[in-house]
């Protein structure tokens, strides 16, 4: 067996550069378009949006779930607690069956 020390750099969506800040654009784009937003009419009835989203809305969304990325643009597995959940704060990064807090 060899232990092998590493470091794993996460960055937000605004320290992404070139290509990579494209990818992970472009699938939370379409996560948001194959889930989109339910809001209620002007008759009282929960409907959905049919509209595409925006870039800005796009990007808006991701800065304000705070999501990470690795180098790559893939989106990394984090979870941040909220509320009056016992870890609110804490945003853990879940790797290779490994929970880090960062």
């Amino acid at each position: 067996m060899k232990t092998i020390q590493t470091e794993i750099k996460l960055y937000s969506y605004d320290e992404l550069k070139g290509d990579s800040k494209e990818k992970a654009f472009e699938s939370h784009f379409n996560f948001l378009c194959d889930n989109p937003t339910e809001y209620e009419n002007e008759m009282g009835e929960m409907v959905y949006s049919e509209e595409e989203p925006i870039k800005e809305d796009v990007e808006d969304s991701i800065r304000i779930n705070e999501y990470w990325f690795f180098e790559n643009g893939e989106m990394a597995d984090c979870v941040t607690y909220t509320g009056k959940h016992k870890k609110a704060g804490i945003t853990e990064f879940n790797f290779q069956g490994k929970t880090y807090n960062i």
